[in-house]
């Protein structure tokens, strides 16, 4: 989160009178950055290195001689440093292609083996294995402050740049590899140039920690990056977890202040240290930031969305059999229109299509559906039938007549479920990205354990809802849905996701004779073309309008071509 880098980077200006603190928090940044790209090549791509810190070696050494000989600035000789370390990950890279497993692991050890030595024999260049002293690093006021922002400056970059590679289309592949090679290469994934591509960023973030470490340490040796530095770093990654854009903080974090909480114990910081890495292998084998998510998400999350969910009704509450229903109306046209929202949604979903429907044509009702937004929880479990009951009671209640119904998504079941029991009163029944007809499939138990993380994650449930609209870019607009979304009942977090596996209105579609229009956009991530035929091909006077590059809500993506299916003939 931003909040949390403008913290750290509120917090040396805390520590001014401590330099030490100031340095120790800039060595944090620096392993944090190296282990970060060891993250790339082993915990998201599944390749195997303990030669990493050969690339710190090349970023520091290249960053350090530039400076003090060509007086080059210092920032232009840290990009050149990373530079040719992500060269030299692709002239790696390609001979591990045909390398995996231990002997992947037997080469790039030789490599650091290899790199220490060139930079110890080449005394006249490099100080030999003596190193070189009196880094310089210019600075304008505290140069310890300035160290340390620095530091911070590089690695919010980085963290930046792999999270948008890991939830890109190179994250996939990435992971694809890792899990199967030969399944990844089936699929259309060029192995050789994402393996080398890893390589070669990993390698990058190594020498940009190797630079950072040079001018803010004033020293380097070839014996500060040796296998030794390199298994340290693969530790790091370890205890921090793998395949995690934040372990390398948490990893990074004990590797360096752990010599400091142990300074005055007489026993060797090595063994504390294997210690520590067996007894997270065995017990933690997901990593510290795994069960940190957990706790965040069991603990902290449950107090954020307390925080963040609606606190007072935005519409109007009527009072059915089926209990107080929150629902929003627009407009005083003589033809109404019902809309029925979806999963994680409410009425307010609704808001993009509402203002631009003709209030002078159409009475428009949106309503919250009992279980969701400001509605009434319903008793016993949940399913579409007790949905479709308490849609009846509200249209019975208000007293709406021959209207258009349009449900989107689960409201989509609903509807059909309330044209099946009640066809004469519908004028049309607009299904927008619906639920099929036969429902949705049905999954396993542990599979549906997973949605309800979606009920302690605000976040998660944002960008669930902006990955189904994915041409809407209002990002004001999907918080206030969120915030209504928190207010589901939490038994339909789970139980929504059932309800959709156990309902079929293929036969008594049959009997629906009034215009039905399926409007489908085809980059829908969650329902597919084949569905969406045959939903239409369900009824008598069915039809399927695809709507082109639009995602699953056609309701907010393209207001306007849903609204033209209103008064069109079917």
């Amino acid at each position: 989160m931003l909040w949390t880098w403008l913290l750290l980077a509120l917090l040396p200006f805390l520590l001014l009178k401590s330099a030490f603190m100031i340095t120790i928090l800039s060595l944090v940044g620096i392993y944090a950055l190296a282990a970060l790209g060891l993250n790339l090549i082993m915990g998201y791509s599944g390749q195997i290195s303990i030669g990493h810190a050969a690339f710190m070696s090349i970023g520091a050494y290249t960053s350090t001689l530039l400076v003090m000989n060509f007086n080059v600035p210092l920032v232009f000789a840290m990009l050149i440093g990373g530079l040719i370390a992500f060269a030299f990950g692709i002239l790696i890279g390609f001979p591990a292609l045909r390398l995996s497993g231990f002997y992947l692991a037997i080469a790039t050890m030789g490599f650091v083996v290899a790199i220490e030595q060139i930079f110890g024999y080449f005394e006249h260049i490099t100080g030999g294995h003596a190193g070189i002293r009196n880094i310089p690093f210019p600075h304008l006021w505290n140069s310890d402050v300035e160290k340390y922002l620095l530091v911070l400056s590089v690695l919010f970059v980085s963290y930046v740049i792999s999270e948008r590679l890991i939830n890109s289309r190179t994250g996939r592949a990435w992971m694809a590899i890792r899990e199967n090679e030969t399944a990844a290469a089936v699929m259309g994934v060029n192995n050789a140039w994402f393996k080398v591509l890893a390589f070669a960023v990993g390698s990058m973030f190594a020498g940009l920690a190797g630079a950072l470490y040079a001018h803010v340490i004033g020293y380097i040796a070839p014996s500060d990056f040796g296998i030794a530095k390199s298994l340290d770093l693969l530790a790091v990654s370890v205890i921090g977890g793998m395949a995690s854009v934040d372990g390398p903080f948490y990893g990074a974090l004990i590797y360096v202040a752990m010599p400091f909480l142990f300074s005055r114990s007489n026993v060797p910081l090595s063994i504390i240290f294997g210690a520590l890495l067996i007894f997270v292998v065995l017990f933690m084998p997901l990593g510290i930031s795994y069960y940190i998510r957990m706790f965040r998400m069991n603990y902290l999350n449950a107090l954020l969305v307390h925080l963040k969910k609606s606190r007072r009704p935005y519409g109007m509450l009527v009072q059915t059999p089926a209990g107080r229903i929150h629902y929003i109306k627009y407009g005083n046209g003589n033809i109404p229109i019902v809309l029925v929202h979806g999963n994680f949604a409410s009425a307010r979903f609704f808001e993009p299509l509402i203002k631009k429907i003709p209030q002078e044509k159409y009475t428009v009702y949106a309503l919250d559906l009992p279980n969701f937004g400001f509605s009434d929880e319903l008793p016993g479990d949940v399913s579409i039938e007790k949905y479709v009951d308490a849609l009846e009671k509200f249209v019975e209640t208000l007293g709406i007549r021959n209207f258009i119904l349009l449900g989107h998504s689960l409201g989509g079941a609903v509807a059909m479920g309330y044209a099946v029991r009640n066809p004469k009163n519908l004028i049309k029944l607009i299904l927008v990205d619906p639920a099929p007809v036969f429902g949705m499939p049905r999954y396993d138990e542990s599979a549906y354990k997973i949605i309800d993380v979606y009920r302690k994650n605000p976040e998660l449930i944002k960008r669930a809802l902006m990955m189904n609209a994915p041409t809407y870019d209002d990002e004001k607009f999907f918080e206030r849905i969120t915030a209504d979304a928190l207010r589901m009942a939490k038994k339909a977090f789970i139980g929504n996701a059932k309800a959709l596996a156990e309902y079929n209105y293929s036969d008594k579609a049959k009997n629906v004779e009034i215009p039905v229009v399926v409007i489908y956009g085809d980059k829908d991530v969650i329902l597919d073309y084949i569905s969406m035929q045959k939903t239409a091909a369900a009824f008598p006077n069915g039809k399927l309008i695809v709507l082109k590059d639009i995602g699953h809500s056609p309701a907010i993506e393209s207001p306007e071509e849903v609204i033209r299916h209103f008064s069109a003939r079917v």
